[in-house]
Order: structure tokens, then C-alpha cells, then sequence
């Protein structure tokens, strides 16, 4: 009676096509995720600019100093349409975070 399993047998050529094949793989899938992270990283970072610059712009139409900070360096602007209305002018009590410019 045949044995119905056969051992196949490896030679060196055939091990280091078939390691090469494996290592291809892994290097071609790690630069698609990379790209991948990479890609939803820029669109978070835009995201994020994007909710802080329309949260300036809406305190900046409803005539309130909009307040930046970078560590100790703090600038206050105002927009100029606002200075000609006096009194009108509203001063900001509190600075805006980067955790309420997401919301």
C-alpha cells in the first residue's frame, strides 16, 4: 500500500524563495499601513486646525478678542470692523483651550 502523504522535500533554493516571499510580503503591508496612519494623521491635524480657526473667526464676528497662545506667549486680536462700535465691544473672560476648539 502507497503512503498517501508525501514529504516534500526542501532545498536550500526553495527555502530562501518561499523566506523571500514572506519577507516581501511584510515589507510591502508595512509601508500600505504606514501610508494609512499617515493619512488619517494629516486629516486630524486638518481637522483640528480647521475647528480652532472657525472657532476664532465666530468669536472675532461676535466682537471678542480672540485670545492665542503658544506656551508663554500669549497675543490678543480684535477685528477691526469691531472698533468703530463703541461700547459694543465684549472682552473675553475666558481663553480658548485646544480642548474646546474641538468641540
Amino acid at each position: 500500500m502507497k503512503n498517501p502523504f508525501k514529504v516534500i522535500e526542501w532545498s536550500v533554493s526553495g527555502v530562501i524563495l518561499v523566506l523571500w516571499i514572506i519577507f516581501s510580503v511584510v515589507y510591502v503591508g508595512n509601508g500600505v499601513w504606514n501610508s494609512v496612519v499617515r493619512r488619517v494623521y494629516n486629516a486630524g491635524i486638518q481637522e483640528g486646525v480647521k475647528g480652532a480657526v472657525m472657532q476664532a473667526i465666530d468669536l472675532a464676528q461676535k466682537c471678542q478678542p480672540v485670545i492665542l497662545s503658544a506656551g508663554e506667549t500669549k497675543l490678543s486680536l480684535v477685528n477691526t470692523t469691531c472698533l468703530g462700535k463703541k461700547g459694543e465691544t465684549k472682552a473675553a473672560t475666558e481663553e480658548v483651550t485646544p480642548a474646546e476648539a474641538e468641540k
